[in-house]
């Protein structure tokens, strides 16, 4: 019943089932596509990087536009960032590929960077609904589900990564010697994920996630109106 509670819980999980997913995913891809697994790992911190680039003008960003507005607004940039991922496997020259493939991260990246910031203070406030809706203050309960929802989100997203290598064909005896095939899906595969985990975060965030700025702000004058009652 607690709907921002719901929403933030499932823009939490499609965070990490896209990402943990895609990072399983993308060291097998530098391994077998662009034959450097050696760089996987270096180019993925492209990804987390701009979550530090939004955490000393956070408090300024959330004041303006507000948590909600501001969260949207990134998984919008984050689905731009996904959908340009299908693209560069459509590149003939790797090195071109890569390079694209790295744009494509970063915007993604730079998109969930707002989110990443807020995300528990967006669990904050949903607990200050729930009080607001039935005037019972669950701190704990809501806490626990969400932080359940991300575990579970963290542990089920690498399976499914691998679940899905071995319906197109992957065969982990063989390492790094994978027929084309193989290689020429995992791009697909992994724009496929860091798409999926965009699409959860919009949904959550947009459409299911009822706290906006100016909701937010009425809700707050109303409990403080109680509290001094």
């Amino acid at each position: 019943k607690n709907r921002p509670a719901v929403g933030a819980t499932l823009a939490a999980m499609g965070m990490f089932l896209g990402m943990q997913s895609a990072t399983t995913a993308t060291s097998i891809m530098f391994a077998i596509y662009f034959g450097m697994a050696e760089l996987s790992g270096i180019v993925q911190l492209i990804g987390f990087l701009p979550m530090l680039v939004f955490m000393p003008f956070i408090k300024n960003i959330v004041a303006k536009w507000g948590k909600k507005e501001a969260s949207v607004v990134g998984t919008i940039v984050s689905l731009v960032g996904g959908v340009m991922m299908f693209i560069f496997p459509m590149i003939p020259n790797k090195s071109f590929a890569l390079v694209f493939y790295i744009v494509a991260l970063g915007i993604f990246g730079f998109g969930m960077g707002i989110y990443t910031c807020v995300s528990w203070a967006l669990m904050a406030d949903a607990i200050d609904y729930n009080e607001w809706k039935t005037g019972k203050r669950e701190e704990g309960t809501v806490y626990s589900l969400h932080s359940f929802f991300r575990k579970l989100a963290q542990g089920v997203g690498p399976a499914v990564a691998l679940q899905i290598l071995l319906a197109i064909g992957y065969v982990g005896a063989n390492e790094g010697n994978q027929t084309w095939e193989v290689a020429s899906k995992m791009p697909f595969m992994v724009a496929s994920l860091y798409l999926i985990s965009a699409v959860m975060g919009f949904i959550g965030l947009g459409l299911i996630y009822n706290l906006d700025k100016k909701t937010l702000a009425k809700m707050q004058e109303e409990l403080a109106e109680r509290k001094a009652a």
